[in-house]
């Protein structure tokens, strides 16, 4: 399989969001890479389409009401590294980000599913005007959002302008 990037050919598509475990990102973004087929993780695999000055948006399971809970910077320059896992060894992509800034008012699961209506007609929207996947950051219904179950997605400039609209917080877009 490959990674769908229908974003190559748009500069200003340059947003992700990571949903790292613990809510703590580190020095870099860190995923398993594919060896043929049966390791093949489209959220891992998207570590290597990340590009130095790209945004990385956090959402943070560890706050009182889970959220985007901050945001950083990739800085580059995309690697590799082997980590041994329960004896195998495994390359892993390696993409150093900045450290994070923490959001003054966190964007939350709550407060996404108000605005839920127009947070899926930009998926839909996309959706429609591409073909395969888009590894959209959300996944449900107006009422039943939640983030994918996926440790890095493709956020579309379109909803960063919708969330800074609504949420008052401003990126060059």
């Amino acid at each position: 399989m490959t990674i769908n990037d229908w974003w190559r050919d748009h500069p200003e598509e340059r947003y992700w969001m990571i949903a790292p475990s613990r809510g703590i990102v580190g020095e870099a973004l860190t995923a398993p890479k594919a060896r043929g087929e049966s390791r093949f993780e489209w959220s891992h695999e998207l570590v290597g389409f990340t590009q130095p000055g790209d945004t990385l948006f956090v959402w943070d399971r560890t706050m009182g009401a889970a959220g985007i809970g901050a945001w950083g910077r990739v800085l580059g320059p995309l690697g590799e590294e082997k980590r041994t896992r329960r004896g195998e060894s495994l390359v892993h992509w390696r993409m150093p980000v900045s450290d994070t800034v923490r959001l003054a008012n966190p964007i939350t699961l709550s407060a996404l599913r108000r605005i839920g209506g127009e947070i899926v007609a930009i998926r839909d929207e996309i959706k429609e005007s591409i073909e395969g996947p888009v590894y959209f950051p959300f996944v449900g219904a107006t009422d039943t959002l939640t983030p994918a179950p996926a440790y890095l997605s493709k956020v579309p400039r379109d909803l960063v302008a919708l969330l800074s609209s609504r949420f008052g917080f401003e990126f060059a877009l």
